[in-house]
C-alpha cells in the first residue's frame, strides 16, 4: 500500500492537503469532557458528524467541532474498530475490493467517520478504478468524497497535538496512527513502537517534508478503554 497516496491523487485527481507541522495551536482532547457529552447529549455529537461527513465540507465548523465530533463518535459506536471493521484489511489484501467497499460502505453507515472504513472504501475504488477499461466517473466522484472526508478527520487529529511527548496526537484506533503517518506526514518507514502509559511511541527510520523529529507520540487513552471494555 506504499505507492496508494500517489495513486489517490492520480487516479482520483485529488490535491493532497498534507501540512507541514508547523507552530499553530493546538487543542488536546479532554476525554471526560467528550464522554459526558456523549452520555448526556448524543444527539448533539451526532448532528456534528452528519456535519463532519457532510459530500460539501462544511467550513463553519470549529477545530473543538471537529473534535468532538470525531473523538465523541468513538463513545457512540465503540466496537467498529474492532468488530465490523476487521476483516476490511483482509479483504483488501486478497483482491476483493468489490466486497471490500460493500463493507466498508456497510461500516460507515454505523460510523460515518471511521478511518479504517475510508480509507478501504477510498483504495478499493482506486483499486476497481484502475483495472477498469472504463471507468465509472460516478465511482471517481464517489472516491473523492471518501478521500475529502479523510483529510478532514486527518486534519482534526492534528489539531491534537504535535506529535511531541508534550503533546501527542490522539487516535480512537490503533489503525489511525499508521494511516495518519503514511496519507498525512508520509512517513512510511516505521520502527518499533512501545506503549508508555497512554501513549504508543514509534521510532521513525526516517524523516519527511512535514514531520522531521526521530519520534513520534500517539494518545492511546480511548484505544486502551475500549479494548479493556471489550475484552
Amino acid at each position: 500500500m506504499k505507492h496508494l497516496l500517489t495513486l489517490l491523487i492520480t487516479v482520483l485527481l485529488l490535491p493532497t492537503t498534507i501540512r507541514a507541522q508547523k507552530e499553530r495551536e493546538i487543542i488536546p482532547v479532554n476525554w471526560k469532557e467528550i464522554k459526558e457529552v456523549a452520555v448526556k447529549e448524543p444527539q448533539r455529537i451526532k448532528n456534528l458528524v452528519s456535519r463532519l461527513s457532510a459530500e460539501e465540507t462544511d467550513t463553519t465548523m470549529t477545530k473543538n467541532e471537529r473534535i468532538l465530533a470525531y473523538y465523541g463518535q468513538s463513545y457512540l459506536t465503540p466496537d467498529t474498530e474492532t468488530g465490523k471493521g476487521r476483516n476490511l484489511d483482509e479483504l483488501m489484501n486478497q483482491g476483493k475490493f468489490e466486497e471490500c467497499l460493500a463493507g466498508a460502505k456497510e461500516l460507515l453507515k454505523t460510523n460515518p467517520v471511521s478511518l479504517k472504513a475510508l480509507s478501504n472504501a477510498t483504495f478499493s475504488i482506486v483499486s476497481i478504478l484502475r483495472g477498469s477499461d472504463n471507468p465509472d466517473e460516478n465511482r471517481r466522484k464517489e472516491g473523492q468524497v471518501y478521500f475529502k472526508r479523510m483529510e478532514a478527520i486527518f486534519n482534526t487529529i492534528s489539531a491534537t497535538g504535535d506529535g511531541s511527548e508534550k503533546h501527542p496526537f490522539s487516535v480512537n484506533a490503533v489503525s489511525d496512527e499508521y494511516l495518519f503517518m503514511r496519507y498525512h506526514l508520509n512517513l512510511w518507514q516505521i520502527g518499533t513502537q512501545v506503549l508508555e502509559g497512554t501513549c504508543d511511541v514509534f521510532d521513525l527510520n526516517q524523516k519527511s517534508e512535514y514531520y522531521t523529529s526521530p519520534k513520534i507520540y500517539f494518545d492511546v487513552t480511548r484505544v486502551l478503554e475500549i479494548e479493556s471494555d471489550l475484552f
